[in-house]
């Protein structure tokens, strides 16, 4: 590893993915890229960095400081976990099956295994040793997504130089030492010390409850920044006033801050994270006006910027980032509601249209899963709706929305999360949970426990789905940690 070239922002975060395990499709996922484009990347990172594997790419990443030894060898982001595809009990295998090893393509070593735990009867997992809980099986009949398994870095390189293979194998070790020595379930961190406002409400089934939003609102925006593991509630009405209030959560300290006002004060907008940047796009101004503006936040500068303007005005949409673009779907005009997809490059700061939806709908709830994207009730023109769809990846102008299974009733305001091969759906006026099985095209319901506090403004952030309450519910948060992690060693 001669070549000491530098390497691009871009290059550093693939780099500190592989680092993390991540294969190239949760890499493609994660950053909303190709798994081509993923490749090239790669390519180009080992020419820069001179190294010829993953392992030794990880190395150079905890040698440079990019990564640090714990974040490489503990558990995946986020970003992959939510994007891992179905496979139970089955290790991924590469994307390229050609006889010549890719050296872009992942190893198959030590895996951890990532369980989403159930919403209803799930006990804690046991722990097999102490330091490494190992998650129970699911029994018969019981209604619980399929246990899928992810790659970690393996435990070989290429031997070239003499000296680089013992400095190689000594790190090697250190960081194999390191996995099965810190291996722990994500859902075993500690709730934050304050009884009063961070409490377990039931330890079988994961739910807590978080210090509560300073300032509560409602019809806010709400978004999960995955760079720095915080929340991000903005904006929404106070008092029959529209506010452009920013308040940001971090889970680790438990507390709330108020950060640099939005420009423009919106409410029924939504926010979504893509590209390390928070983008907002049009909603309902102080006067009730639908607008057709959009602002973006970078919330590492703590600075806020302003991006083309909407084809047209939308409030009260559903938003998702979807191959490297933002999907803003149906939504409100000021008149009626409206069945049109306009879809945003943050690269050329341009919209284009996409493919419309089969019914005019707003407030639907959204997920990516398995590289779909998926859109789930709402209300439409004769009320709240059961019809749910789905669109494929493609860059035909004539693709089309393919209705699934519809929901067993219909939800105004569905708070949408994607787990591996699964859509958890909340009813937040029924207080009901519904889990969409991807490959049966098939939902199922799961009843939450009592003391379960779910509304529609949701996000998953690392293992976690947080629920945050409007004015009525005194701004109340809500969590519930939905996946767990173990490492198993390789053969």
């Amino acid at each position: 590893m001669t070549n000491e070239s530098p390497i691009s922002e871009r290059e550093r975060e693939i780099l500190r993915l592989v680092a993390t395990g991540a294969t190239n499709q949760q890499i493609a996922i994660a950053l909303n890229i190709s798994v081509n484009t993923v490749k090239v990347h790669l390519r180009n990172i080992f020419a820069k960095i001179g190294v010829e594997s993953r392992t030794e790419a990880t190395v150079y990443a905890i040698r440079t400081g990019i990564v640090t030894v714990s974040e490489a060898g503990l558990a995946p982001t986020d970003e992959a976990v939510s994007s891992l595809e179905p496979a139970p009990f089955i290790t991924p295998q590469p994307e390229d099956r050609d006889q010549i090893p890719d050296p872009t393509s992942e190893p198959a070593p030590e895996a951890p295994v990532i369980t989403p735990a159930t919403l209803a009867e799930s006990a804690p997992p046991a722990s097999l040793p102490p330091q490494a809980p190992v998650p129970p099986l699911p029994s018969a009949g019981q209604d619980v997504p399929a246990m899928i398994t992810v790659q970690t870095p393996a435990s070989r390189y290429t031997t070239r130089i003499l000296p680089w293979l013992i400095g190689l194998a000594t790190v090697l070790v250190i960081i194999i030492t390191l996995f099965v020595a810190n291996a722990r379930p994500i859902s075993n961190i500690s709730p934050t010390a304050n009884s009063t406002i961070s409490s377990l409400l039931n330890p079988e089934q994961r739910w807590f409850i978080r210090q509560p939003l300073s300032d509560p609102r409602d019809d806010f925006a709400l978004t999960g920044y995955d760079l720095e593991r915080r929340l991000y509630v903005i904006g929404g009405q106070r008092d029959g006033s529209t506010v452009a209030t920013v308040d940001r959560y971090d889970p680790e300290t438990n507390r709330w801050v108020t950060l640099t006002d939005k420009p423009t004060a919106v409410s029924h907008a939504r926010a979504i994270t893509l590209r390390g940047l928070i983008f907002v796009p049009g909603g309902e101004d102080s006067a009730g006006a639908v607008i057709d503006r959009l602002e973006i936040y970078d919330p590492r500068e703590q600075r806020w910027y302003t991006g083309a303007a909407l084809p047209a005005p939308r409030s009260r949409y559903t938003l998702a980032a979807w191959e490297g673009q933002l999907y803003l779907i149906g939504g409100w005009d000021g008149t009626s509601i409206r069945n049109e997809v306009f879809i945003y490059d943050p690269i050329l700061d341009r919209w284009e249209t996409g493919p419309a939806l089969p019914q005019p709908r707003r407030n639907a709830g959204t997920a990516i899963a398995s590289g779909r994207l998926y859109i789930i009730g709402g209300e439409g023109v004769n009320g709240p709706l059961r019809e749910s769809a789905r669109l494929e990846p493609s860059t035909d102008p004539n693709r089309r929305w393919i209705a699934i299974a519809p929901l067993p009733q219909p939800i105004t305001r569905p708070a949408t999360i994607a787990l591996s091969s699964t859509l958890l759906v909340f009813d937040g006026e029924r207080r009901e949970g519904l889990t969409y099985d991807i490959a049966a095209d098939a939902w199922s319901r799961t009843p939450l426990p009592p003391e379960a506090q779910v509304f529609p403004e949701a996000v998953l952030l690392d293992a976690s789905i947080y629920f945050v309450g409007n004015r009525q519910a005194q701004g109340r948060l809500s969590e519930y940690r939905a996946l767990y992690v173990i490492f198993i060693p390789g053969q």
